[in-house]
């Protein structure tokens, strides 16, 4: 009797992971292809190597993964099952004295691994995934505007445009500096030498041995300076870590964003939720029952989705709870009158 569980367990796993791994590829492969698509963009921003943006595109895998699983899993039943019923190879099984429900608890145990692995994923991997990317952007922003480059024009300090002859290391030579205030008067500074310094997203430019102009229609006023220091302030929020705890109370405090932590765990509970509704017209006797299950693999993902995203925006932990009860008891309703009473 063991081996004959062992066996049936294989026969599930075995034919349900080709089918899984045939439609999750395509999808995860899509997805990373409009990452990489959109992560190009950040380019025109800073400066990115091949490596850094792999770095990037490591922050993101998470947020591909979880996205994939959902839609890979309820399809992967579906191609399954029905293949299984085509090819009368489940109706063999029943007539061994194999019950549906000992199928459906072998992918039971799938789908409970599957939504285990999304909640580590949505609610401890990705929030620190997602503050690794703001703080690694935030650091590369800040270093590209105190890498001013020699001989490019365009180039900006603060609100001053900057332009350089000499650069070595942090040390410039030959630096012009020029902005235009609110009132329309001009600013223009000069320096033989400068020097930049980034501390705490605080960054200084240090003048030495220059001139520096204001000037409109009307006058010209003209200073000389030994040493000139210009600050520049950089945001540094991105810097303020928190560990998955304290992210999730922050979000708690946000009514605009406390939806998120339903989104997520909705989603997450996907597998679960809909492997007794999509699996209650993919077990068929292809002689008596017409296929009616691509549609509804249709239907209830876009409804899961739907739900989930309703939950976003106005959703409550008991509202979240409510509509857990509803949506597994409908699963069982449907399973039991469409299945498991004839098989």
């Amino acid at each position: 009797m063991n081996l004959g569980k062992v066996s049936l367990s294989k026969y599930i796993s075995v034919n349900f992971t080709k089918a899984f791994m045939t439609i999750f590829l395509p999808i995860f492969f899509i997805g990373s292809l409009v990452l990489i698509i959109t992560l190009s963009s950040i380019t025109s921003l800073m400066q990115v190597s091949f490596m850094e943006m792999v770095r990037i595109f490591g922050y993101k895998l998470p947020l591909i993964i979880f996205y994939s699983i959902p839609v890979s899993f309820l399809v992967a039943v579906v191609i399954t099952l029905l293949r299984l019923s085509v090819e009368n190879e489940l109706i063999a099984l029943f007539a061994l004295g194999v019950k549906s429900k000992q199928i459906m608890r072998q992918l039971w145990i799938i789908a409970s691994l599957f939504s285990l692995l999304l909640l580590i994923l949505s609610l401890l991997e990705m929030p620190q995934a997602k503050q690794r990317y703001k703080a690694f952007k935030s650091y590369k922003l800040t270093q590209a505007k105190v890498n001013i480059s020699p001989s490019r024009l365009g180039q900006k300090f603060g609100d001053l445009f900057v332009y350089l002859k000499e650069k070595d290391g942090q040390k410039m030579k030959g630096i012009v500096l020029y902005t235009k205030d609110e009132d329309g008067s001009n600013r223009l500074f000069i320096a033989k030498e400068a020097e930049i310094d980034n501390l705490n997203s605080a960054i200084t430019l240090t003048l030495k041995d220059g001139s520096g102009y204001t000037f409109d229609d009307r006058s010209l006023k003209e200073i000389d300076y030994d040493t000139m220091k210009i600050f520049h302030y950089m945001d540094s929020n991105a810097y303020n870590y928190r560990n998955v705890i304290e992210y999730w109370i922050n979000y708690s405090y946000d009514p605009k964003r406390k939806g998120e932590i339903l989104f997520f765990i909705f989603i997450s509970l996907i597998p679960m939720l809909g492997l007794y509704i999509v699996a209650s017209f993919s077990i068929i006797n292809p002689r008596y029952q017409k296929n009616y299950a691509y549609p509804i693999l249709a239907l209830t993902t876009t409804a899961l989705f739907v739900i989930a995203t309703a939950l976003k925006k106005d959703g409550s932990f008991l509202i979240l709870a409510l509509t857990l009860v509803t949506t597994s008891t409908l699963g069982w309703f449907l399973f039991r009158q469409k299945v498991s009473r004839f098989f």
